[in-house]
């Protein structure tokens, strides 16, 4: 399953964050035996999910950018502006591991939570994207 885009993801913090009747009620029959309110349990796991799919969209905005002043370059000694690239490209790529990490750990907490379980042969964080994803389009 595909994560949810950003706008979708944004939307659905904005509606938990404003504690959208209709959303709570989808979530109450989502997980009915959560031992926390979902908007609660939903919340970070979704801020998560946001930061890494910003990441993973920043990753691939500062590759292009890369590339395309790499492939006109001069053999030898790399340009000042390919060198700020690829130093852009590894901070932006270190933010990325974090917000992966960080995105297992919201997974984990909110599986915990909820009371939901992944199935079998199917990772946790594949499971919870999927999972806000369908929600988000709810």
């Amino acid at each position: 399953m595909q994560a949810a885009s950003l706008s979708a993801l944004a939307d659905l913090i904005a509606r938990l964050e404003r504690a959208d009747a209709t959303l709570d009620a989808t979530l109450a029959a989502t997980a009915p035996q959560a031992t926390v309110p979902m908007r609660l349990a939903v919340l970070p796991l979704a801020r998560a999910q946001l930061a890494l799919v910003q990441a993973n969209t920043d990753i691939t905005l500062v590759a292009d950018e890369l590339r395309r002043y790499q492939k006109y370059a001069v053999p030898g000694k790399p340009s000042l502006q390919i060198v700020q690239l690829r130093k852009q490209q590894g901070a932006v790529k270190q933010t990325a591991l974090i917000a992966r990490q960080n995105f297992a750990q919201a997974t984990h907490a909110f599986l915990r939570e909820s009371g939901l379980t992944a199935p079998a042969r199917r990772l946790p964080t594949d499971f919870a994207s999927g999972w806000l994803a369908k929600i988000a389009a709810a």
